[in-house]
């Protein structure tokens, strides 16, 4: 049923002009799913269909909001699991190039964190270990956007590519599985949201 779901929107998306491809989406939502405060619903569809929201089907609105949904669903509920949304190829320059599917989930999860992620970081009273956790986390979920940045850490880390891209990748299933607790947690911490996370309601 869901890749009944997934398929036309997929093939809408990397028709329509200006729209994100769908691992790109998936990425994006998941980070905004993970919000401590909803991102408006206009908001994000604009961000994802961009010159094509105008004139937007409501079957690929319907379509979006059901993706939305089971990504919530994960998140909040039955566990997010990465691999089971996403591509992961075996060969970790096969997950640094443009059209694939970890790197476009990457580049989607970083512009939605940048909603919400910088006040949480400066937030005085929000504890040193706490902010490093969730630095942590942002960028382990995020260096396949970025091949530059992924060789990087790759070299820092003393091991060859290979190696490190199979353990960044099981440390991306760890990090996406706590990563609202954790943005919850910074949530409180910070004192900037005065409302009950969205996820409680």
């Amino acid at each position: 049923m869901r890749e009944q779901l997934l398929t036309p929107l997929r093939e809408y998306l990397d028709e329509a002009r200006g729209a994100m491809p769908l691992a790109q989406v998936q990425g994006y939502l998941f980070a905004l799913i993970c919000a401590p405060a909803p991102i408006e619903e206009e908001v994000w569809l604009q961000e994802v269909l961009g010159e094509s929201a105008v004139d937007c089907d409501e079957s690929v609105l319907f379509a979006l909001m059901s993706l939305h949904q089971q990504i919530s669903e994960q998140v909040y509920e039955s566990g997010f699991k990465l691999t089971d949304n996403i591509r992961v190829a075996q060969r970790w320059q096969d997950n640094l190039v443009a059209d694939a599917d970890l790197h476009l989930w990457a580049k989607g999860f970083v512009l939605g964190v940048n909603y919400y992620l910088e006040p949480l970081l400066s937030a005085s009273s929000c504890s040193e270990q706490c902010k490093e956790m969730l630095a942590q986390a942002v960028t382990v979920l995020g260096l396949f956007a970025d091949a530059e940045q992924f060789n990087t850490h790759a070299a820092n880390s003393g091991q060859g590519e290979q190696a490190f891209n199979d353990s960044l990748i099981d440390m991306m299933a760890d990090f996406s599985l706590g990563f609202a607790e954790l943005i919850e947690l910074a949530a409180v911490q910070s004192g900037l949201f005065d409302d009950e996370p969205h996820w409680e309601a």
